[in-house]
Order: C-alpha cells, then sequence, then structure tokens
C-alpha cells in the first residue's frame, strides 16, 4: 500500500510540472510594456519648459506619463503645482507644444 501511494504522490507531481509553463514573455513583449514611452531626456526638457512657462519649480515639474506619436513625436504628461500640462516633443528634444490640461 504505501508503495502505491509514493507512485501516486510521484504522478500527481509529474502531472503538475507538465502545468508549468517555461516560456515566459519576454519584458518587450509583456502587455505592459507594449507602449513606447518617451526617452528620459526628452521628458526632462518637456519638464524643464513647463517649470520655465508656468513659473514652477523644476524640481516641481514632473512626468507623470509619455507615449509614442505619429512621426517620431513623443506626448509627454507633466504635473506642476498641481496642475497637468501636455507636452509634445520630438525626437531632437524641441518642445512642439506646450498647454494645460
Amino acid at each position: 500500500m504505501r508503495n502505491i501511494n509514493v507512485v501516486v504522490v510521484a504522478g500527481s507531481i509529474l502531472v503538475l510540472a507538465g502545468c508549468v509553463s517555461n516560456n515566459s514573455p519576454t519584458p518587450e513583449n509583456m502587455a505592459r510594456n507594449t507602449a513606447q514611452t518617451a526617452p528620459a531626456d526628452l521628458q526632462l526638457a518637456c519638464s524643464s519648459a513647463a517649470a520655465t512657462k508656468f513659473g514652477a519649480d523644476h524640481a516641481s515639474a514632473l512626468p507623470v506619463s509619455s507615449s509614442a506619436v505619429d512621426g517620431g513625436k513623443y506626448q509627454i504628461m507633466l504635473e506642476a503645482k498641481g496642475q497637468r500640462s501636455s507636452c509634445l516633443i520630438d525626437q531632437a528634444g524641441t518642445v512642439l507644444s506646450l498647454e494645460k490640461v
């Protein structure tokens, strides 16, 4: 009887081990990483422009989100002094628009 229990337990372990997948997606293929974010230097350029335009302390104008848009441009959402703003910047670091939202 004891040998049968060992066989049953061993068989159960093998069946459960077959349910585990070793084919985890790489970080760039995970759903949460599908959107391309703006490079850090472009986010900082928008933060600096927002601080200057809206009279905020440079340390308090922070990017809260960013995403790639058409033509190699990035849309960056910022928060400064409790106000949100939207910054459109190109790959060269030229701020194309900066408006409160």
